[in-house]
This record gives structure tokens, sequence and C-alpha cells, in this order.
């Protein structure tokens, strides 16, 4: 069985409607574009105004770097949708199984023996290779929609680099270990092992379906170490980059909600002031 990401594959942006005039995926196609309120297909002709420089965040991150405070609190502050775990329940969804059997799939890479065998035993592997073809059409999907806040999944590597502003987020490891035990209840010294486990099994995911080294640097427009600059630092890079690229005349956020995480249910306002965005 072919894979539908194959390193060097050129992916099609193709007609946004198609899956919604195919029966069996109508219903998922049309509860995605629910999620996004306001948002148009691409192409529809009604982008007559110029468009923004990037249209969606991609965050590439190591474990425990922060990364599900960083985007939600990004895509609060510019009111766009955020794409984590949403991804485990559009997609067992679609393939109609169940969220527990999609996780195992999530971000796991084909190893060697499989590739190997996938030729003459394709039916034991038919789930993982499902999951990733359902995985490249939900990100084509979002990317065309627009206004998103993706995590992980190797999106950035499939979505255009000059509309997808990319982000690797990294850490130390004591720090990312801390985070790792606080959240998952267990030692330090198991939360290192974790930790590396879950970047090792990330990194050969971006490697065995895109054929990119996600600890490259040179495939992000920023890398931000969230422990050094702080989580509302890297929260603020991330949305300046965004509100900076929008053109002059172009109607945006403008009042961008700023969560302290130190401060439980306290919100402060940050005005971005910009002369392109007036």
């Amino acid at each position: 069985m072919e894979n539908s990401l194959v390193p060097g594959r050129t992916v099609s942006p193709g007609n946004p409607g198609d899956s919604a005039r195919k029966g069996s995926d109508t219903s998922w196609f049309v509860w995605l574009k629910s999620r996004v309120t306001g948002k148009k297909l691409a192409g529809s002709g009604e982008d007559a105004h110029p468009q923004p420089r990037f249209n969606n965040v991609w965050i590439s991150r190591e474990s425990g770097s922060g990364s599900d405070i960083i985007a939600r609190q990004v895509a609060a502050r510019l009111n766009w949708t955020i794409y984590n775990e949403e991804f485990i329940e559009i997609i067992s969804r679609r393939m109609k199984i169940s969220p527990e059997m999609v996780r195992t799939l999530d971000e796991l890479a084909p190893g060697m023996i499989q590739d190997w065998l996938l030729p003459l035993r394709e039916q034991h592997y038919a789930p993982q290779e499902n999951y990733f073809e359902h995985l490249e059409h939900l990100i084509q999907e979002i990317g065309r929609l627009g206004e998103a806040v993706i995590v992980g999944r190797g999106a950035g590597f499939i979505l255009p680099e000059e509309s997808t502003l990319r982000v690797r987020l990294i850490a130390p490891l004591p720090n990312r270990a801390g985070r790792l035990a606080d959240r998952m209840g267990v030692s330090i010294r198991t939360a290192r092992r974790a930790a590396r486990d879950l970047d090792r099994r990330r990194k050969q995911f971006d490697w065995a379906l895109y054929r990119k080294d996600s600890d490259d640097p040179h495939h992000f427009h920023m890398t931000l170490d969230t422990t050094s600059l702080g989580i509302a630092l890297c929260v603020d890079l991330i949305t300046l980059a965004i509100v900076r690229g929008i053109p002059a005349g172009q109607s945006t956020v403008n009042r961008v909600v700023n969560i302290d995480p130190k401060t439980s249910g306290s919100q402060e306002i940050t005005i971005i002031a910009d002369s392109a965005t007036k």
C-alpha cells in the first residue's frame, strides 16, 4: 500500500469542497467547518482584500516545553482555533474508531520492520496507514480554513511555509521533566525518561513521513526557549509575529488577552499598537 505522506510528495490544495460532496465525508467536514466561526474556504472569490502574511501557526515542540498553554493562549489572543487533542477527536470520528485507538497511532512513526512487511501484510497495518491519510487530509482542510494554531503532527511540513508561521518550542531537559512530573504525577527520573521517549517518537514521526529533522532550526521562523524567555513572552512574540504580518487596512484583533498562569483567574488586557493594523 502506498503511503499518502511519502517523502518528496507535493501536496495539492485541491478543492476544499470535494470532501463535502462525498457522502461519508459530509458530516465530518461540516463538523470541522462549524468549529471555525466566520471562516470561509480559500478560493471562494471573496478575498478581494490583502491577505495576512501568516494564516496559521504551527507549533513544533519538545515534550514538557509548555506548548499546550502557549498554544491555548495564542489561540485565545488571536481568537483562532486550536488543534492539538482535537486531532484525536476529529480523526476518531472520521475513522469511526475510538479515541483511545487513535492515540496509539498519533505521532507514531512506522518502523523499519513495518516498512519491510507492509507490501506483504498491508491489512495488518491498515489502521496506521489509514490514520496517516486522514491526518494529511485534515491538516490540508485546516490549512485552507486558516486562523488555526496547530500543535505537532508535522503539520508545518505540509502547509505552505510562506503562509504558516513555524515555531519550535524548546527548554532544558530538567525543566521539561519537572513539568511532565507534575502533569503525570510521576517522579522526575520517570519524567526524564518519558520526555526522551516522546521526543524520539515525534522526531521519528517527522522524519519517516516528511524526511524532515524537527531539531533543525532552519525549518522554523522562530525557535523559542520557554524557560529562558518565559511562557508569557513566548506568547507575546508569536502573537506579535501574526499581528505585524496583517496588511494595512485589514481588520484584526488589536486587543489580546494575556493570562497570567501565576494568578488564577486573572486576565491582563494588552494592546498591540501598530500602524499597519490601524
